[in-house]
């Protein structure tokens, strides 16, 4: 059977002791893993290293390997999502993470009915990227999303890199997807409970982003997002 895997964000580049956080040393009492037991830890920056348990008590410590990238070149992708109500965001991560995205970019539009109170928005952060964390040690992947403060649309737009395709989902059309060339970034963006407002899909289109269609159906937002990546990745393959 293949080593479990776990996260430690702060892997020691030539290898040393690691004290697993909160969440992954939980997963190592559920999985009886012992003192002797390997693992392979994961710093969720593209980086692992073989571990041995050396410790299981409150905090489990790992005595790591030395480090190594295992990154693959591919097309990066950023989620730009309107902030869902209730427990749809944590569903919206976990499902954005499996598919690969690297960036979520959380939006506040008009239609958010969500409004974070600015002293609690960090941990908020903080508690999605735990989530992130935890669907990445499911799904076997090495890295991690960034999940980023909630800003308005039009400020995300403004700080898009120049060269990156970009790609709104649920407007009113009928078009299906083509990404042409060879993008090194894709924006995609899936708006809230109720989509976008007229002017801000306008406001899409003016920065150059491309419509694209989830079909005759009114999804729900945690249906539409692994749809609208789904779309998206099966468009990169191969960049």
């Amino acid at each position: 059977m293949s080593a479990r895997r776990l996260y430690a964000p702060n892997l020691p580049d030539q290898g040393g002791p690691v004290t697993l956080g909160e969440s992954p040393s939980r997963h190592v009492r559920v999985l009886r893993l012992r003192p002797g037991d390997s693992v392979l830890l994961f710093d969720g920056a593209g980086r692992v290293a073989s571990a041995r348990v050396e410790s299981v008590g409150d905090e489990v410590l790992c005595e790591a390997e030395a480090a190594f990238a295992t990154e693959t070149r591919r097309a990066r992708l950023v989620l730009m999502l309107g902030i869902p109500k209730g427990s749809k965001l944590d569903d919206c991560v976990r499902m954005a993470t499996e598919l690969e995205v690297d960036e979520l970019a959380l939006m506040q539009t008009e239609r958010s009915v969500p409004r974070w109170d600015t002293e609690r928005a960090r941990s908020r952060i903080d508690r999605l990227t735990r989530i992130a964390s935890e669907a990445a040690t499911q799904c076997e992947r090495n890295d991690v999303p960034l999940v980023h403060l909630p800003r308005p649309c039009e400020t995300w737009l403004e700080e898009m890199p120049v060269g990156a395709t970009g790609v709104l989902f649920g407007a009113r059309t009928d078009a299906a997807l083509e990404l042409g060339g060879s993008p090194e970034q894709v924006w995609c963006a899936v708006g809230p409970e109720g989509g976008f407002t007229p002017d801000e899909v306008a406001g899409f289109e003016r920065a150059g982003f491309a419509l694209a269609s989830l079909g005759t159906s009114i999804l729900r937002v945690e249906t539409a997002v692994p749809a609208a990546l789904a779309i998206v990745r099966d468009r990169l393959q191969g960049f």
